[in-house]
């Protein structure tokens, strides 16, 4: 029989959790107050950053685009431009998971447009990345663009839908641990937003993608400069739109050959043709898996 882990630790974890969930509504509050210099004082102290920027459909795309901020002086030009029009009046929490490093909310979002006083909601899903400091490093937001659901199996009953964008979720996670990158571009809309940690050029922050191509080269890189030696799942949720995940990834440097261990977070808008409209997300800084506690246990799928 296995080690237990000591208790100190697992209540360690659990702060860093409620942390991080603290972080995230400490700067979701200040949005609401709607003064951009207290929205600010809620982001981490340093860099690097990432925030996208409300999707706008474009003339002649089907999937809006998202497009991706990455400085202190982007940032607090893209709030203070928000906020000259627009009021986030309140987000209603359907689903909150927090890891260590981040919080990822899904809900309702309520806006204000500040010209007419109108006010409106839908469906959204952000996270938050904290990676451990007392500010977010990120928000990363997407609203749903999709009004159909896939129509999943009738057998499964209500929750058919959710089965089948889980079912989508588990081919891609499937793709990414074999390093499958078809099999992964073969899940995409071929305007597919993509937001994710660039592990190759190791900028800190996420690589904006907007076709299917762009994902496949993204990922071709990723699995040209790193062997995915294992992918288990942290955390997981879906629901009949999305899905949502935390993955550790332990990977051989082709280059170096070192063994090192990562996790990510990353949500994915799902059409109702089973296509991924977008994913995104964030990933913590890599470190050598000898550091990990990887080894404690068996290996999941």
């Amino acid at each position: 029989m296995q080690d237990r882990v000591p208790v100190e630790e697992l209540l360690s974890t659990a702060e860093l959790q409620v942390g991080a969930g603290r972080t995230a509504w400490r700067h979701v509050h200040a949005e609401y107050v709607d003064v951009v210099d207290d929205i600010l004082a809620t982001l981490a102290p340093s860099g690097p950053y990432a925030y996208t920027i409300s999707p706008r459909l474009e003339e002649g795309r089907q999937v809006p685009t998202q497009r991706i901020v990455t400085t202190y002086d982007e940032i607090a030009a893209t709030y203070r431009d928000m906020h000259r029009f627009a009021a986030v009046v309140e987000i209603r929490p359907m689903t909150e998971i927090g890891g260590s490093w981040y919080t990822f909310i899904s809900g309702v979002g309520r806006g204000r447009d500040k010209n007419t006083g109108a006010e409106s909601e839908r469906p959204t899903i952000v996270l938050f990345p904290t990676m451990g400091s007392g500010g977010i490093t990120g928000e990363l937001f997407w609203g749903r663009t999709r009004r159909d659901t896939m129509p999943g199996d009738p057998a499964e009953g209500p929750l058919a839908a959710r089965f089948a964008v889980g079912r989508v979720q588990q081919r891609l996670i499937g793709a990414l641990r074999e390093g499958d990158v078809p099999a992964a571009v073969a899940l995409a809309h071929p305007e597919i937003q993509t937001g994710l940690r660039d592990y190759v050029r190791e900028t800190g922050t996420l690589a904006a993608l907007h076709t299917a191509d762009g994902l496949r080269e993204h990922l071709a890189a990723f699995t040209g400069r790193f062997e995915v030696l294992s992918l288990d799942v942290v955390q997981r949720h879906t629901d009949d739109w999305f899905f949502f995940h935390e993955l550790r990834w332990r990977v051989r440097d082709r280059e170096t050959g070192a063994v090192r261990v990562h996790h990510t977070a990353e949500y994915g808008e799902v059409d109702a043709d089973g296509r991924i409209v977008a994913y995104i997300g964030h990933g913590t800084d890599q470190a050598a898996a000898s550091s990990s506690r990887s080894s404690r246990y068996p290996s999941g799928s």
